[in-house]
């Protein structure tokens, strides 16, 4: 792909008019359409309850029936509240509108009811958007655009879907006061890692983190091959790493270097994939591999979800690596390593969205 600095870059739009190479991702504030998105981890719906939650700046109600997840406009057709405001269930299928009664099957947004108006011609004429939905390793996906869903396979990073990987099923999920692109910005940051340089995981896993990494090539970076997922590898192969540097005298380096506190060298291979989800491998220690996506919500914010996943053999090998998530690793990398990540994205907000 050939760099460019400036408007040469331009090239011939389907419209006929003059594009970017990134203007797609310019205008994508809530995020690309025609995209499977994580929307929250399967524990989170419990057979019978109901979630209202917005993705890409739509208002989407699930309900958990019969084991399946469903996902509709969250929003009666009658006079636009949120069904997810007061949920009102009086039978598994359905969900009822708690200002009028309008009553609609969770399964294919038909209006089957009004229990105000039980004569009313609009039943069996009225039908809410459907969201299609799969629920795969422990986590929730929707669906959300105009166009026939491809493979969730094709938007997901690879690996995750692996038959011999077991995906930690209770993981985080916040919401975060940025635009989503400031968060898959910061995951291919070559230099954000100085942010990190004093976090508590560093010092309980005693690893070697540079101060900073420089790309050496870009050669391999972008994955774009029709069939696959598609993204950008930030390999480990392809950087050198500062270890330390000097200000007005004073040498600043990092607390953990390769032959000084430490055998361990850093070698983490971070790659971005369409349309919002991070992997990182290893992390947070050598066999596990962190998965992380950024969820358009609205302009001004997304989710950040975030779990891990190991290669197992047995039950008992995905039990213990379940454990030692829970009880060590998920804090120490949510709270005292990721989190300022969130502080940073947020900090850079008010200034981006001007």
């Amino acid at each position: 792909m050939a760099e460019s600095t400036g408007d040469e870059a331009q090239f011939e739009g389907d419209a006929g008019t003059l594009r970017r190479p990134w203007q797609a991702y310019y205008e994508a504030t809530l995020g690309f359409r025609n995209h499977w998105y994580p929307v929250f981890f399967s524990r989170a719906l419990a057979e019978g309850e109901s979630r209202g939650q917005m993705v890409l700046g739509e208002n989407i109600l699930f309900k958990r029936v019969d084991g399946r997840v469903y996902a509709i406009e969250d929003r009666c057709a009658h006079r636009g509240v949120k069904l997810s405001v007061r949920p009102e269930c009086h039978t598994k299928n359905t969900i009822s509108c708690w200002y009028h009664g309008f009553t609609y099957d969770v399964r294919d947004g038909k209006l089957i009811a009004i229990i105000t108006d039980p004569e009313g011609t609009l039943v069996g004429r009225i039908r809410l958007k459907t969201y299609p939905v799969e629920e795969k390793k422990n986590m929730v996906f929707v669906f959300v655009g105009d166009d026939e869903p491809q493979d969730l396979a094709l938007d997901l990073q690879p690996g995750f879907l692996d038959d011999d990987i077991a995906i930690f099923p209770d993981g985080e999920h916040d919401v975060v006061n940025s635009n989503w692109r400031l968060a898959a910005e910061n995951g291919v940051d070559a230099s954000h890692i100085y942010i990190h340089r004093n976090s508590a995981l560093i010092n309980v896993a005693k690893r070697a983190l540079p101060l900073a990494t420089y790309f050496l090539t870009r050669d391999g970076m972008v994955q774009d091959q029709d069939g696959a997922p598609k993204g950008v590898i930030k390999g480990a192969g392809q950087r050198t790493a500062v270890w330390e540097t000097e200000i007005e005298g004073v040498k600043i380096g990092s607390q953990y270097q390769p032959g000084v506190n430490t055998d361990q060298v850093y070698r983490t291979d971070t790659s971005l994939w369409m349309p919002c989800g991070l992997k990182v491998d290893p992390c947070p220690r050598p066999g596990d591999i962190q998965f992380e996506w950024y969820v358009p919500r609205d302009e001004g914010s997304h989710y950040y979800i975030v779990t891990w996943g190991k290669r197992v053999s047995s039950e008992a090998d995905k039990t213990q690596f379940y454990h030692e998530m829970s009880s060590v690793w998920k804090e120490l990398v949510v709270d005292k390593f990721n989190n300022e990540d969130v502080i940073a994205r947020e900090a850079m907000e008010s200034f981006y969205a001007e």
